[in-house]
C-alpha cells in the first residue's frame, strides 16, 4: 500500500495485533477502519467515523490507499484529518496523531484508542 502524500511505501507497525500503515517518508500512518473496531472504542466523539464530512479551503484532496477514492476531510477538536468515504481508514499526517492524542486527553477521558496510539507512537501528552 502506498502512502496517500508520497506515494511511497507504507510500513507495517503492529501492536497487540492490531496494525498500522507508517510512511517513514513523511511520517503519517493509515488506520483502517478494522483495527480502530478492534479498539473497542465506545465514546464516539473519539471515533474519526462518526464525524460528518467538512469542506476546508485549501487543503488538498488525497486519495484512499485502499480505494483509490478522493478522501473527504473530517475536524475532530482543532485537528483535519483524511477519511475515506467509504470509511476503509483514515490518514493522520506527522503531527495529527499528536493533536488528536491531546484533544481527547484535554477532556481527561482515558480511551482505549489514546492508549493505543500513544504507546505505538510513544506520544506523551503536552
Amino acid at each position: 500500500m502506498n502512502c496517500p502524500v508520497c506515494e511511497k511505501s507504507l510500513i507495517v507497525v503492529e501492536r497487540n495485533k492490531i496494525e498500522l500503515d507508517w510512511c517513514p517518508t513523511c511520517r503519517g500512518f493509515w488506520f483502517d477502519a478494522d483495527e480502530w473496531r478492534l479498539l473497542g472504542v465506545k465514546d464516539e466523539k473519539y471515533n474519526p467515523f462518526a464525524y460528518e464530512a467538512v469542506r476546508i479551503k485549501g487543503e488538498k484532496g488525497r486519495k484512499c490507499p485502499i480505494c483509490g477514492k478522493v478522501m473527504e476531510k473530517i475536524k475532530v477538536g482543532d485537528t483535519i484529518l483524511d477519511r475515506c468515504p467509504s470509511l476503509h481508514g483514515v490518514w493522520f499526517d506527522k503531527g495529527e496523531l499528536g493533536s488528536f492524542v491531546n484533544f481527547s486527553n484535554s477532556k481527561e477521558t482515558s480511551t482505549k484508542t489514546v492508549k493505543f496510539l500513544g504507546e505505538v507512537f510513544n506520544i506523551k501528552k503536552a
